[in-house]
């Protein structure tokens, strides 16, 4: 491949895909030691991009510190590999270059490493609202998840993902298409999902441990959950607050939430679902899901958050109880 001219801040906005594509390829192979995070509270896509990238690099003979500032969610424990992701809050090497994926800028992998502790960053994303932190910016708006461009990555290099590494693939393209019944699923996720199943994803197996076993815990959280949904404005806002006394009750973590906004956009006539979480006294997390005609981001830019058109969060700064009336007025005559 011929070698790339690199500049700082290369991106879409300024460059082709394919000149993207070949300058994470020459930094791939000009690089020795490499740091791989994802986003807090790692999710399928995260979890299994990550651990696919750090796949490819270990077969080229890379060094690859890979890390999260958060412990990977139970019902996330069978992914091959998990095991070689490091749970911890500050890593004090140099590398040679840090891939940070899934998060809209870098202090939201949790500040693991600083910038100054990487000589290259390769930024990749799908997230409309993002910024261009890295050296080199693979940010697709309109990829389904960041699974589909860490396979970019494997055929621009000419690597054929093996198996181990196209599950990973898989999960995190399932989990962010929500079994591609999402929005945000398009022709691209369903291609990519096939070059994976003739690599040997197993799709049935895969998606029963995902979708078809669940901790008690989290059952137990989803019936009271459930058992508390509200509506607002005819409908159309269906929420979910989740109190640090409902976790205590099913013995349930944050990371058990995973799924149950899905219940909200459930209701006939839901144009948004949310759900809050009480994190203490004066925080509150909030998740969103929408149809397909209602942007978020016009919402959640309000309160500093971020995200998709479709899927967005925020948090605030208040209980949850005020989070709850604050968020049902910030919708009032939009829905």
């Amino acid at each position: 491949m011929k070698k790339i001219l690199r500049r700082n801040n290369l991106s879409l906005e300024n460059s082709s895909k394919q000149e993207i594509l070949d300058a994470i390829s020459v930094i791939i192979k000009e690089s020795k030691t490499f740091f791989i995070a994802g986003h807090t509270q790692p999710d399928g896509d995260a979890i299994g991009s990550g651990l696919a990238l750090a796949s490819l690099l270990k077969r080229l003979g890379k060094k690859v510190t890979h890390c999260s500032i958060d412990a990977i969610a139970k019902d996330m424990m069978f992914i091959q590999g998990v095991e070689n992701i490091i749970h911890t809050n500050k890593v004090f090497e140099n590398f040679d270059c840090a891939i940070i994926l899934e998060c809209i800028n870098f202090k939201r992998m949790g500040n693991i490493i600083l910038p100054t502790q990487a000589k290259k960053i390769i930024n990749i994303d799908h997230h409309l609202a993002h910024t261009n932190f890295g050296d080199v910016n693979y940010i697709v708006p309109n990829s389904s998840s960041v699974s589909e461009l860490i396979y970019d990555i494997f055929i621009n290099l000419k690597i054929v993902p093996n198996v181990e590494e196209a599950e990973n693939l898989y999960i995190g393209l399932v989990t962010d298409t929500g079994r591609f019944q999402q929005l945000n699923t398009n022709s691209n996720s369903h291609l990519v999902a096939a070059e994976l199943l003739k690599c040997g994803a197993n799709s049935s197996k895969l998606c029963k441990q995902i979708y078809s076993t669940m901790e008690l815990s989290k059952i137990r959280l989803y019936g009271l959950a459930l058992s508390n949904i509200e509506t607002a404005y005819n409908e159309k806002f269906v929420y979910i607050k989740l109190t640090k006394d409902i976790f205590s009750k099913a013995k349930a973590t944050d990371t058990d939430t995973d799924g149950i906004i899905n219940y909200c956009t459930s209701v006939p006539k839901a144009v948004v679902g949310c759900l809050l979480k009480e994190v203490d006294n004066n925080t509150t997390k909030l998740s969103f899901r929408s149809t397909e005609q209602f942007n978020l981001l016009d919402i959640v830019k309000l309160f500093n958050g971020g995200g998709h058109k479709n899927a967005a969060g925020c948090t605030i700064n208040v209980d949850i109880d005020t989070a709850t009336k604050k968020i049902i007025l910030a919708f009032k005559g939009k829905l």
